[in-house]
């Protein structure tokens, strides 16, 4: 009775999810020239909105699956391996913990006092998330799927730079500022033209490999970006550490669940 949840879930693509909070972050940091090491205030943060992104994005596969029940031959609601009804609930189950680990972040130790508008601003770009992802699984524009992966990495800056502090960093710090928007676009980018290419994998099992390894690939933008935050800031190495432990996680759940597919 697990196999149709792990399917439904896609869990061998799950490790490729908080690390593009983890990207996020980290060029954050890095715009901002923090260079002192990173204390449990500011990682903490982080790590909550990196379970978040990873609920709103079981929350869009069970929402995908939901909205195409009707034509997805093979998934498991289709297949009676998942009723309808639990989709549904698992549907609002992950969105509602993936909101409420995000505002959890307003409850945490903070010297600097802005514990709140992080919780706030992390709201406001997790409810983005949430409708760009519904508007893809409405629409199937690749775009909108490759958005839903920019805006997890927006997610990541806001753990440690809320949007209040952007226009003054954007003014002080252009280059800084452009580079974490390239980040996000180039993870839009990607996962757009993956998407792009998925199209007609339903028909082809080979092409629906080659989806799931692609989607697979971005952990390794990830680590990219994380080595040469690192390389550029010590005190970013436990990021760095972290991102290397999704791609170890990522590796065993593709060994240990082979038939789980990534697409």
């Amino acid at each position: 009775m697990l196999t149709p949840w792990l399917r439904l879930f896609r869990v061998v693509n799950l490790p490729t999810v908080p690390g593009d909070v983890l990207a996020g972050a980290a060029v954050a940091i890095w715009a901002c020239c923090h260079s002192a090491p990173l204390c449990a205030d500011e990682t903490m943060p982080v790590a909550f909105f990196a379970a978040a992104s990873c609920c709103i994005y079981l929350f869009g596969l069970v929402d995908n699956d939901i909205v195409g029940a009707a034509t997805d031959v093979g998934r498991p609601i289709p297949d009676g391996g998942v009723s309808m009804r639990s989709a549904k609930c698992a549907r609002i189950a992950c969105l509602a913990l993936g909101l409420l680990l995000v505002g959890a972040v307003g409850a945490l130790p903070s010297r600097s006092g802005l514990a709140g508008v992080t919780a706030v601003s992390g709201l406001l770009v997790a409810s983005a998330l949430v409708a760009v992802i519904a508007a893809y699984n409405r629409t199937k524009r690749p775009l909108l799927m490759g958005l839903c992966r920019g805006v997890n990495v927006v997610l990541g800056v806001t753990a440690f730079l809320p949007p209040l502090f952007w226009p003054r960093l954007l003014l002080r710090a252009p280059l800084q500022m452009c580079a974490v928007g390239a980040v996000a676009a180039a993870w839009t980018a990607y996962i757009a033209a993956v998407t792009k290419y998925s199209e007609g994998e339903e028909a082809d099992p080979a092409r629906r490999r080659r989806v799931g390894a692609l989607v697979g690939g971005v952990i390794w933008l990830q680590v990219a970006v994380l080595v040469v935050c690192a390389m550029l800031m010590p005190n970013l190495m436990p990021l760095m550490k972290a991102g290397a432990a999704l791609l170890a996680v990522r590796w065993l759940a593709r060994l240990a669940l082979p038939s789980i597919g990534g697409s």
